[in-house]
């Protein structure tokens, strides 16, 4: 990774792994599948943390084609390899008991590019209600305790997206949180093709260096597992690389990298762009906790 690459923000631990596949902490593995590839990083340890830039944890990232492009065929095999992937960074439970889990939709909602969270949990049916409320129904549809909140943002609500969190987890006491996201990439050819996946948590709006309080497990004492999809891309990126591929070397585009004058951009389709990867995580978390489907 160039000096340059340093400048520009993105969430996303596979684009800054490149420079650190020495460290001896650092565990990296890629694979395709078909038109899919899976990306698996493990940071082990604070001295690889500082490297990449990125908490202790597991890192798993999934990249697929432009969703509009995918096939039916494909579209169900994507669904699975998101499912087998979330799967593996869930926290075991006590064998016979049903774990109770809150998804959580961070984001947002009147900003579309910040909108996957809350569009997510929109579209997922919530049953935690019913394993006290109608036990006989929930014994009958064999399904996760499964809860939901959007958060909203602190400019509306006037508190901490992890504040509201964790009062709702006091109250309802889930065995993890599932927060889903919206990310900044380094790359545009990222933007909703990519889900990252965590065991580390998340800290809402990092990535375009709006930080906010970190959502993980000391601040909820739980376990979180985030989601997020890159959504916009910094627009000294997009020169940058322009001006690359034009011969100009990119030590010299640093210049275009100061923090005063930060924008970022998404895609002219970003709506129903959204909506369709909102729609694929909805599917793949209402099968893996095995929920009634609903039309939204």
């Amino acid at each position: 990774m160039s000096d340059a690459s340093r400048f520009f923000r993105t969430d996303l631990a596979a684009e800054r792994r490149r420079a650190d596949l020495s460290l001896p902490g650092t565990d990296y593995r890629e694979e395709s599948e078909g038109r899919f590839t899976v990306t698996r990083i493990k940071v082990g340890d604070a001295v690889s943390a500082r490297a990449i830039g990125k908490p202790i944890g597991k890192y798993l990232t999934v990249a697929f084609p432009a969703l509009e492009e995918v096939t039916e065929e494909e579209r169900g095999k994507l669904l699975a390899i998101l499912v087998r992937e979330i799967r593996s960074t869930l926290p075991r439970t006590p064998a016979g008991r049903t774990p109770t889990v809150l998804i959580a939709g961070l984001g947002n909602r009147a900003i579309v590019s910040d909108a996957v969270g809350p569009e997510t949990v929109g579209r997922i049916t919530a049953t935690s209600h019913l394993s006290e409320g109608d036990p006989a129904l929930f014994r009958s549809l064999g399904c996760h305790a499964v809860a939901t909140v959007a958060p909203g943002v602190l400019a509306d609500t006037g508190m901490e997206s992890s504040e509201i969190l964790f009062g709702v987890c006091r109250s309802l006491r889930p065995d993890y949180v599932l927060a889903i996201d919206s990310l900044a990439a380094r790359s545009a050819e990222r933007l909703m093709t990519t889900v990252q996946i965590s065991d580390a948590g998340i800290r809402p709006g990092s990535g375009i260096g709006n930080v906010r309080r970190a959502i993980d497990r000391p601040s909820l004492g739980i376990p979180v597992i985030s989601i997020g999809v890159p959504t916009v891309v910094e627009a000294a990126t997009l020169v940058s690389d322009a001006l690359s591929r034009a011969g100009l070397p990119e030590e010299d585009c640093a210049a275009f990298c100061d923090p005063r004058d930060r924008f970022f951009v998404t895609p002219k389709d970003v709506d129903l762009s959204v909506r369709r990867i909102s729609r694929l995580l909805a599917d793949a978390l209402s099968s893996l906790f095995s929920l009634p489907q609903e039309e939204k």
